[in-house]
């Protein structure tokens, strides 16, 4: 009997060694076989390249750079993954990017459109800047770069050529706004910061303006710095306007930290995974800013900013004005470093709201509609915190919220309180076509490197 047992035991374990045996021979199998088709397709990659390539180069009647040809196939590759969102990087441009997200950059330090005229408007200069020392004013007019008139070049090449190494210059020919006093200035560009966030506390003491130009690592601690500053000086208001309008993209985790800042608590974004399945990215802790708000918004408010936007509403702390957003709402990857300095990003899901909905490619909605006219629009530059027709609407709003039976429109910042910051233009559902020397264009907001070797990590 004990030996019939044995043999029995024995028997067993040999047909277990031989399935464990079959089953890891199987999956190890199956792994070189998928080594080899995708060593297979890279060959396939590689020697279209390579064929091109050497045909280009003995035949070719130009000169070839090499930096210039390889910095093409990369993003020939981001742009050949069908991804809208997805962005490669320069050396350079990753270097700006990395900076930007840390609200530091280099150049002359000044912001610019295209004004009808074509030529390039300065429509804000940050302090202790190249152009601030130099004396450029905002509604100066640049109309030549170097040799180059700028009517022939479009604004992010405009950006581009303002942006660059410190230590560099660059000749500019301004003239001032009303065609006199034309002169070539040549300033060397050089590292300056960009603060996020203007606010000032209007004079009627009950009522503060917050403009967010973009989400950063640093936007949490500068918006928390101005109402402790208020709170300090026994001027808390009893309710807040945020304009957000033309504030796109910028760092997600950025705006997270603002939105927890100000929210109570509660989930405060979410991602959609390519299976399905939902991923929380951050709540929001118990601690709040109990005041009444209201977010201002334009057709070209994106990304962060809509995420910011319709957290307003949805943690019932206030209400939307303006028109309906972008609708910018995918989740790009940190940027994955590369060996020479450059870098790409890519989507790795879809981003959802406290309420699980996404905005993407639908927008925010206002709860309260506000657009510009058409001589508004072509005017505005020239508004001011007062005298915008869209501000002075949003203050409508939050008057009507805090219950006040008389609404005052009549508002001027308070002499403690005053903000450089210009309004921003643009209120319909269009984009306005212009953007700033100092946003950020990308929709990748984290400032971490990542690595090339690694997996990709979302944004936040």
């Amino acid at each position: 009997m004990n030996k019939k047992i044995t043999v029995n035991v024995a028997l067993a374990i040999a047909i277990i060694a031989m399935t464990v045996t079959f089953v890891v021979t199987m999956i190890f199998s199956m792994q070189i076989f998928n080594r080899m088709i995708n060593v297979r397709e890279k060959e396939v990659m590689y020697n279209k390249l390579s064929e091109m390539d050497k045909n280009a180069r003995e035949n070719y009647y130009g000169e070839i750079v090499n930096d210039t040809l390889y910095d093409y196939i990369a993003a020939g590759y981001v742009a050949g993954m069908g991804d809208a969102d997805a962005r490669y990087y320069t050396a350079r441009q990753y270097l700006e990017y990395l900076n930007l997200q840390n609200g530091v950059l280099m150049g002359i330090g000044a912001d610019v459109t295209k004004d009808a005229s074509g030529y390039a408007r300065i429509t804000r200069v940050y302090a202790n800047s190249p152009a601030a020392e130099f004396g450029l004013t905002e509604n100066t007019f640049i109309t030549q770069i170097g040799d180059t008139d700028v009517r022939t070049l479009a604004l992010a090449q405009i950006n581009s050529q303002l942006l660059g190494e410190s230590g560099t210059t660059i000749a500019l020919h301004v003239v001032n706004a009303t065609g006199e006093d034309a002169r070539v200035v040549e300033l060397q560009r050089r590292e300056y910061e960009i603060p996020s966030v203007d606010a000032q506390l209007m004079q009627d003491g009950r009522t503060g303006y917050i403009r967010i130009s973009t989400f950063n690592t640093r936007t949490a601690d500068e918006l928390k710095a101005f109402l402790d500053e208020w709170q300090a000086g026994n001027t808390t208001p009893d309710g807040l306007v945020f304009d957000l309008r033309d504030t796109v993209d910028g760092s997600l985790n950025g705006a997270i930290r603002v939105i927890d800042y100000l929210c109570p608590v509660g989930t405060i974004a979410s991602q959609q995974n390519k299976d399905g399945t939902v991923t929380t990215l951050e709540t929001s802790d118990v601690s709040e800013v109990e005041l009444p708000m209201v977010a201002l918004v334009n057709g070209n408010t994106s990304y962060a900013a809509e995420l910011f936007a319709t957290s307003i509403r949805e943690f019932e702390k206030g209400r939307i004005v303006g028109a309906r957003t972008a609708g910018k709402g995918t989740i790009q990857c940190r940027p994955v470093a590369l060996s020479d300095g450059s870098a790409f990003s890519y989507t790795v899901g879809l981003l959802l709201s406290k309420g699980g909905a996404s905005f993407n490619g639908t927008g925010v909605a206002p709860d309260v509609e506000a657009l510009l006219t058409a001589e508004e629009e072509a005017n505005a530059y020239s508004f001011t915190v007062e005298t915008d027709p869209q501000i002075r609407r949003a203050f409508e709003a939050l008057d009507t919220m805090i219950g006040r039976n008389e609404i005052e429109l009549n508002r001027t910042p308070s002499q403690d309180g005053e903000s450089s910051a210009p309004a921003s233009s643009g209120g319909s559902d269009s984009s306005a076509g212009s953007t700033d020397a100092g946003s950020s264009a990308d929709t990748n907001p984290s400032g971490d490197s990542g690595n090339a070797s690694s997996l990709p990590e979302p944004e936040v």
